[in-house]
C-alpha cells in the first residue's frame, strides 16, 4: 500500500496525497457521496443523505481489501475502496448474502428512523443489489467505491486513485477487474476513456428512486491480460 507522503506526479499545486482507510474516516467519505449523489427532496428530508451514505460507505469499506484516500491539509477529497482477491496478505472480507441493505438498515436504527418513504428506498435497493448481481461477470478484482471531491476533479486525482488500483491488481496477478455505476448520477464515461468496455445494463431501481430521474445501471470490465498484451505489442 502506499506511503502516506506519496503525492500525484505533476499536480503539486494541488498538494493531494495517499494514504490508508483510518478509523474516523466513513463521515467524510459519505459527506464526498452526499454532494455527488444529492437525493431528491423527499428523501433528503428522510435523511437518507447522511443515514444512508455511511452504511453505504461502511459496506463498501468492509468488503473492500484496498483502501486508498486522497486528501489534502483539509481533509479527504477523494477515495477508491476497492477487491483484490489475490492481494498478499490482504484477504478481503466475504461479502454479506443481503448486500449493501443490511448495512444501511442497521445505520437506519441506530438514528431511529424507519420510514415508509425509508422502507421504499430499502427495496428499491435489494432490487438493484440483485440485478448487479446476475449481471456482473465473475472477476478477481473490482471497483467497490470511487468517489472524488466536485472541487477536485479534472485534476488527475481519480486518475491517480484508478491508476494505483490497477497497478496493484495487475501486480497480484488479477485478470478481471469490475465496477457497477449509473448513467444517472456517476461519470461512467471516464471508464470508457480507460479502457473498460460495457458488459451490462439494466434499469436502477434504487438510482431512479434516490435522484427521481430514471436511470440505467451498468456495469464495466476491464481485461487487464488483455490490456497487457496490447502494451506489450506497442
Amino acid at each position: 500500500m502506499p506511503e502516506r507522503n506519496e503525492r500525484i506526479p505533476n499536480a503539486a499545486n494541488h498538494r493531494v496525497s495517499f494514504r490508508r482507510y483510518e478509523p474516523g474516516d466513513i463521515p467524510s467519505c459519505a459527506r464526498l457521496a452526499e454532494d455527488a449523489w444529492p437525493a431528491r427532496p423527499a428523501l433528503a428530508t428522510e435523511e437518507v443523505g447522511s443515514s444512508g451514505m455511511e452504511g453505504y460507505m461502511e459496506y463498501s469499506r468492509r468488503v473492500a481489501n484496498w483502501t486508498d484516500i486522497a486528501y489534502t491539509s483539509d481533509g479527504i477529497v477523494g477515495f477508491l475502496f476497492g477487491r483484490i482477491d489475490s492481494l498478499p496478505e490482504k484477504v478481503p472480507s466475504r461479502k454479506s448474502p443481503f448486500g449493501e441493505p443490511s448495512t444501511i438498515i442497521r445505520s437506519f436504527f441506530a438514528r431511529g428512523r424507519i420510514t415508509p418513504t425509508l422502507l421504499g428506498f430499502l427495496w428499491s435497493l435489494m432490487l438493484t443489489e440483485l440485478k448487479v448481481k446476475l449481471n456482473t461477470p465473475k472477476s478477481d478484482a473490482s471497483i467497490e467505491m470511487f468517489i472524488v471531491d466536485s472541487m477536485y476533479r479534472g485534476k488527475g486525482v481519480g486518475s491517480e486513485l484508478l491508476d494505483r488500483f490497477l497497478r496493484a491488481a495487475r501486480d497480484a496477478g488479477s485478470a478481471l477487474v469490475t465496477v457497477y455505476t449509473d448513467d444517472r448520477m456517476s461519470n461512467w464515461g471516464f471508464y470508457e476513456k480507460r479502457g473498460f468496455r460495457r458488459v451490462g445494463t439494466f434499469y436502477d431501481n434504487i438510482t431512479s428512486h434516490y435522484s427521481g430521474s430514471d436511470a440505467r445501471g451498468i456495469i464495466f470490465a476491464l481485461d487487464l491480460k488483455e490490456e497487457k498484451t496490447i502494451r506489450d505489442e506497442r
